[in-house]
C-alpha cells in the first residue's frame, strides 16, 4: 500500500486525536489474536479504545482487545517517543508490501516499540523469508534508524 504525504498527514492526525497518556496502552506494544485468524497479530496501544494498525492498513481502528507485549519493558522506548516512531514508521514504510512472513506486523510493530524488526512467528522460516536467523528483517532496521537520524535522532538508542 502507497500513501500520498496528504494521507499520511491526515492518519498522523488521526492517531494525534486518538491518543490518551492516561490510557495503560498508551504506546505499548500490544498483541490479539481473532477467532477467524489465529495467529498473533500486533499494533501500538493509542487508547483504552484504539489501536495503530502496524499490519496491512497502517492506520488507527477501533478495539479494546490487546494485551500488551510481555518482555519487552527493558527494551521499550517511553509510551511518546513510541507513539512517535509509529507516526515516522508511517512515513517510512507506507509504500512496503506487506506479507505475512517477511513483512509483518510483528515486524514493524516491534521495530517501532524495541527497534529490532523481529517475527518470532516467521523465525522458523527465516531462510525462506530473507530474514537473519533471529527472525529480524534485514534492511528494515537500518532504513528506519537513517530516517530517524534526519528527522529526529531522539527517537534513537
Amino acid at each position: 500500500m502507497s500513501l500520498s504525504p496528504a494521507q499520511i498527514a491526515q492518519i498522523h492526525a488521526e492517531i494525534d486525536a486518538l491518543t490518551d497518556p492516561s490510557s495503560h496502552r498508551y504506546g505499548q506494544l500490544l498483541q490479539w489474536q481473532t477467532v477467524l485468524n489465529p495467529v498473533w497479530h500486533y499494533g501500538i496501544g493509542l487508547s483504552d479504545t484504539h489501536i495503530f494498525d502496524t499490519g496491512g492498513l497502517l492506520r488507527p481502528f477501533e478495539s479494546r482487545n490487546g494485551t500488551r507485549v510481555l518482555g519487552i519493558d527493558s527494551l521499550g522506548f517511553s509510551p511518546e517517543d513510541t507513539i512517535e516512531r509509529a507516526k515516522q514508521a508511517l512515513i517510512v514504510f507506507a509504500a512496503w508490501n506487506y506479507n505475512l512472513l517477511g513483512w509483518n506486523c510483528e515486524h514493524l510493530g516491534r521495530l517501532i516499540a524495541t527497534d529490532q524488526p523481529r517475527c518470532y512467528q516467521s523465525r522458523p522460516l527465516w531462510w525462506l523469508c530473507n530474514l537473519t536467523p533471529t527472525g529480524d528483517h534485514k534492511t528494515a532496521h537500518r532504513i528506519f534508524r537513517d530516517h530517524l537520524r534526519q528527522v529526529d535522532p531522539n527517537l534513537l538508542r
